[in-house]
C-alpha cells in the first residue's frame, strides 16, 4: 500500500473516529439538558450535576470539533493575502501557514500536556460530580494533538500533491520529446 493511500485511510479512520465521538457528546450534552430541564419543571428539584456534566461534554466537543473543522476547511480564516499573491506563490504560502499551524497547536499541546501533568499531581475535583479536574481539562491538549494531526496531514498531502504534479510533467514533457513534439 502506497504512503498515499495509508494516508487517506488514517484521514478517513480518523474523520469517523472524531464524528461519532462528536455525535456522543452532543447527544449526551442535549440528554443531560433536557433531563435538568425536565426534573426542573415538573419535580421542582434541579439536579447538581447537570449543568457541570453539560459543561465538560460541550468543551470535549468543541476542542475534538476543533480538529473535523480544520479537516473540512471551515475555521474561519484570512485569505486576503493569498488572493492578492500570484498563483505560484499561493501555494507555497498556504504550505508555510498549516506548518505554522502544525508548530502552534503541536506547542499547545505541550503545554496542554504539562498542565494535565500538574494536574493529576495536584488532585482538584469537580465541584458536583467530584471528578478529578484534569478529566475536564485533558480536552485542551486532546483537541491540540488532534489538530496538529490534521495539520501535518495538510502538509503531507501538499508535499505528495507537488511530488505527483512534477512527475506528471516530467512524464508528459518526456512522450512529447519521444514523439517528436516538444512542449512548451
Amino acid at each position: 500500500m502506497s504512503f498515499y493511500k495509508t494516508l487517506k485511510s488514517f484521514d478517513s479512520i480518523l474523520s469517523n473516529i472524531e464524528e461519532w465521538i462528536v455525535y456522543i457528546l452532543l447527544a449526551g450534552m442535549l440528554t443531560v439538558v433536557f433531563l435538568g430541564v425536565i426534573n426542573r419543571s415538573f419535580i421542582h428539584m434541579s439536579i447538581p450535576w447537570s449543568e457541570e456534566l453539560a459543561r465538560y461534554f460541550m468543551i470535549w466537543g468543541v476542542f475534538i470539533g476543533a480538529s473535523l473543522g480544520l479537516k473540512r476547511s471551515v475555521h474561519i480564516s484570512v485569505d486576503a493575502l493569498i488572493l492578492i499573491i500570484p498563483k505560484s506563490w499561493q501555494q507555497i504560502v498556504t504550505l508555510f501557514g498549516n506548518m505554522v499551524g502544525f508548530i502552534f497547536c503541536a506547542w499547545f499541546f505541550y503545554i496542554g500536556a504539562e498542565f494535565i501533568d500538574r494536574m493529576m499531581n495536584m488532585g482538584p475535583l469537580s465541584p458536583a460530580l467530584r471528578m478529578p479536574m484534569y478529566i475536564a481539562y485533558a480536552a485542551v491538549p486532546c483537541g491540540f494533538a488532534l489538530m496538529s494531526i490534521r495539520y501535518l496531514m495538510s502538509c503531507l498531502y501538499f508535499i505528495y500533491e507537488h511530488k505527483r504534479k512534477n512527475i506528471e510533467e516530467v512524464t508528459e514533457n518526456n512522450t512529447a520529446v519521444f514523439n517528436g513534439s516538444e512542449s512548451k
